[in-house]
């Protein structure tokens, strides 16, 4: 398997990443650095994290560079160090896959991550041609109160009980900042664990809401909101203990950010359609984006967008900088609740929105997850090209998106409708097509 990805670095740890590996990974870095700079490193709550960040300083300081230990910090912390101080970054990480993988998100120093430059690392790394130096220096840092404290003078005093939902990630270093903040917080999983209480999957969809959606009703919270393991993503929940679809979500930023000023907005292809409609009657302009956080990040900074929104829960603020932040998004929706005086369960209510479905069907490779998918594109050639896939419009509402995921050997299925009856009819039809091939 390759590890190089579309926008960052992922594989098994000990099968497809060893300690070798992250070693020459740090190599590679530093070469490509000319082993120069300072890097901030972070990383999440997995076994196999320390190990791998070790390994990869290691690497990085046989080359010349300094690097600047940030901890176990959620990935945005990372970000923010990166974009605050104009350094180079990196976060271990594997983000929602599974608990015995690992991975690098590589960061810029205009805080969004490594797309182009994966290319020249991944060549490095190929060729072993890696630079000595003098050896760089590690450098021990507390980002919360720096992160922290930027946050605070963004926001007033807010106020609601709010279930937490950390399932065991690097997001739990969030609630050192949510002290400064005037809200009832209700935690859950919210110490390290070694096995990360037995999830497999690290991706806040499904059973893995279970916990918050009962601590939401049983507390009578206002809302909930779950992280992934790097804490970037932002799945909400209501009071009610239902799950929030993220276009949803993001009309509801929308419309608040809207109303402050106009301009751009961003949503990937997989978002409900009716946003671009919605941002217009609203003033702004909704331009489509590739899916992935990588891809976002980069046309939010360089179309100087206000807000960008991805059905996968990943949220932008351009107001505070342009990389996606679960912490960041809970804060911005306990705001526009208390400036709004009206609950999330009033607003979901205003948005009617067709439905949006989006599946994964393992491919087992990431060799068949691409033949399968190239061979269905070629079967739907009126198809619209979105990179890695394909979107099918059936009508003036609904459509059918095939894609290989960026992070795991799956094929991921979107389906938008025109009501839940025909988007299970949908959903069926086309999964059993892709399963047919596979």
């Amino acid at each position: 398997m390759n590890i190089f990805k579309a926008y960052d670095i992922r594989g098994i740890y000990g099968k497809d990443i060893t300690d070798e590996i992250a070693l020459d990974l740090g190599k590679s870095l530093g070469t490509l650095l000319s082993g120069k700079g300072n890097v901030c490193i972070g990383f999440d709550t997995r076994p196999s994290s320390i190990n791998v960040f070790n390994n990869f300083v290691s690497g990085l300081t046989s080359t010349g560079c300094n690097v600047i230990s940030l901890g176990m910090v959620p990935n945005p912390f990372a970000y923010f160090f990166a974009w605050k101080n104009k350094v180079f970054g990196c976060h271990i990480t594997a983000s929602h896959n599974p608990v015995y993988w690992t991975g690098f998100k590589l960061i810029n120093p205009k805080g969004v991550s490594f797309i182009k430059e994966n290319k020249f690392l991944e060549n490095i790394f190929k060729s072993k041609k890696f630079i000595i130096g003098k050896e760089g220096k590690v450098i021990e840092e507390d980002i919360t109160k720096e992160y922290s404290s930027f946050i605070k003078r963004k926001f007033e005093k807010l106020n609601g009980k709010i279930v937490f939902d950390f399932l065991g990630g690097a997001g739990i270093k969030s609630l050192e900042v949510l002290k400064d903040f005037n809200l009832d917080v209700v935690p859950l999983h919210v110490k390290p664990d070694a096995s990360l209480y037995g999830f497999h999957m690290l991706e806040p969809w499904g059973k893995l809401l279970d916990s918050a959606k009962k601590a939401v009703i049983k507390e009578k919270a206002e809302f909930g909101v779950a992280f992934d393991c790097d804490a970037d993503r932002a799945i909400f929940i209501d009071s009610k203990g239902k799950y929030v679809d993220p276009s949803v979500i993001s009309a509801i930023f929308i419309e608040y950010i809207l109303k402050r000023k106009k301009g751009k907005i961003v949503a990937t292809f997989d978002c409900a359609s009716e946003l671009e409609k919605f941002s217009k009657d609203r003033g702004g302009k909704l331009g489509w984006s590739r899916i992935g956080h990588s891809f976002i990040e980069q046309k939010i900074l360089y179309e100087k967008a206000l807000f960008a929104g991805e059905e996968s829960s990943h949220y932008f603020f351009n107001e505070f900088y342009p990389f996606s932040d679960g912490l960041l998004s809970a804060l911005q929706m306990c705001r526009i609740l208390k400036e709004s005086k009206k609950s999330l369960d009033e607003m979901i209510k205003k948005i009617k929105f067709n439905p949006v479905e989006k599946i994964y069907i393992d491919a087992k490779t990431d060799e068949k997850k691409n033949e399968v998918v190239e061979k269905l594109r070629k079967r739907y050639p009126k198809s619209i090209d979105i990179a890695d896939g394909f979107k099918i419009n059936l009508n003036k509402v609904e459509w059918i998106i095939i894609r290989g995921s960026q992070t795991l050997p799956e094929i991921n299925l979107c389906v938008e409708a025109k009501n839940k009856r025909r988007e299970k009819e949908l959903v069926q039809k086309y999964s059993e097509i892709i399963k047919k091939e596979l």
